[in-house]
């Protein structure tokens, strides 16, 4: 419904931009009636000007009807109807309007914010009708057309701070230069053509496009950053936007930690290697606590890999130093571990932090479960089963809230249980 509302608002504006177009022709004819009354022409002369104007504004008409993109454009109606009624009321109010060029701004303006074709075209056109209006020389005509293809075809380096003045320079000379040709070479008094007003309302008109040009250009930029913000705070937007950044942050940490875990569980890994040359009881030690871990995660649906992970890298900073936890952690930034494998190498041992989630507390239990189980088996002392070191491990650290802030529940809590005195207990003889 909201697409709808929008399209059938774009199609009313479009058809009010065109019904007003249209009507310029005939607002044109109504100017040259006006002006030519005011100036006392002759009928005849006012009549002539009047149909020519019709015919060639009806020709703007048709180029910026077949031309779509032009009324797409921010402020191009009025551009186009003000820099064109302007134009006219230059070339048929002042005097010496050859001399004093403030009619070819619109034309101008028109090529360097909307349309280069359409500003050449307005140029001509108000060209023209000046001529017909003073009856000017071929020569004079031929001046001014010369410099309408020009002005054109530097709109663009006229809008730009850093071409503007190199453009204007190309411009002012070729007007003098065309002017002292088409005057036969002369520049004394003799001839009626004022050289220093030609020059300097040339100028104006170059000043006065850039600055309206850049005007144009904040105005609609403004306009496009304002409509931005209103699409970009509105609820729908904001929603969408907010759900799939989510979702794309999700995919991200999903693969780049299934990465990971593929990386750091390689038996080729660099750090794995590097502790299976320092010490291979240490190697075996962790990969059994990483593999029983990983086993148990899998139990109780928890997370396998980081389960896994944990017990292979909970005592990797032994192979640096004796303090093997904080050489650990730097290991882990070193290499760039994901964060919460980083917490199981800090939280496995209780005397530096208790688990404060599920894996790390499973790689503690294991950790525990594992190493008193294979010290009562090296003593030979027979009176401690598997069972009851299982049994007290699980109370001692139950008794002392070791767990509380894990996440384990009670049934997370009985399985764990259960699964550690499978892995350990008497095994079924076929």
């Amino acid at each position: 419904m909201r697409t709808d509302s929008k399209l059938s608002k774009k199609i009313d504006n479009l058809s009010k931009s065109i019904l007003l177009l249209t009507l310029l022709p005939i607002i044109s004819v109504f100017i040259v009636g006006l002006t030519g009354m005011l100036n006392k022409m002759e009928f005849t002369a006012i009549l002539k000007i009047s149909i020519i104007t019709l015919l060639l504004t009806s020709i703007i008409l048709l180029y910026i009807r077949l031309s779509n993109h032009i009324l797409k454009l921010r402020f191009a109606k009025s551009i186009i109807i003000i820099s064109y009624i302007v134009s006219l009321l230059l070339i048929m109010l002042p005097n010496n309007p050859q001399i004093y060029s403030f009619w070819m701004l619109g034309g101008i303006l028109i090529a360097m914010v909307i349309d280069s074709k359409l500003g050449l075209l307005v140029y001509f056109n108000i060209t023209f009708i000046l001529s017909i209006r003073l009856s000017l020389e071929p020569e004079t005509i031929i001046h001014f057309l010369i410099m309408g293809i020009l002005f054109v075809l530097l709109s663009n380096a006229l809008k730009s701070k850093s071409t503007v003045i190199y453009a204007s320079i190309i411009l002012l000379s070729t007007n003098i230069t065309l002017a002292f040709i088409m005057n036969n070479f002369f520049i004394e008094a003799k001839t009626d053509y004022n050289y220093l007003a030609s020059f300097f309302s040339i100028f104006a008109v170059l000043v006065t496009a850039f600055l309206l040009s850049s005007l144009h250009k904040r105005v609609t930029n403004n306009y496009l950053l304002s409509k931005e913000e209103t699409i970009i705070n509105s609820d729908d937007t904001k929603d969408a936007i907010n759900s799939e950044i989510k979702i794309q942050e999700k995919i991200s940490l999903v693969e780049k930690a299934r990465t990971s875990y593929d990386v750091l569980l390689s038996d080729d890994n660099e750090l794995l290697l590097r502790m299976k040359n320092y010490s291979e009881n240490l190697y075996k030690h962790c990969k059994l606590i990483g593999d029983l871990s990983g086993r148990a995660a899998n139990y109780i649906d928890a997370d396998e890999d980081l389960a896994r992970a944990g017990g292979y890298y909970h005592e990797v900073g032994k192979i640096i130093g004796k303090n093997y936890i904080e050489e650990g952690l730097k290991l882990a930034e070193e290499y760039s571990f994901p964060e919460k494998l980083k917490e199981i190498i800090k939280q496995h041992n209780i005397k530096y932090d208790k688990p404060t989630f599920i894996e790390a507390a499973i790689v503690m239990i294991s950790d525990n479960v594992a190493t008193t189980i294979e010290y009562i088996d090296k003593t030979g002392d027979q009176k401690f089963t598997s069972d009851k070191i299982i049994d007290n491990i699980f109370r001692i650290r139950m008794d002392k809230g070791t767990f509380d802030e894990s996440g384990l529940s009670v049934r997370d809590f009985k399985l764990l249980k259960e699964f550690y005195k499978k892995e350990f207990g008497p095994k079924d003889s076929d």
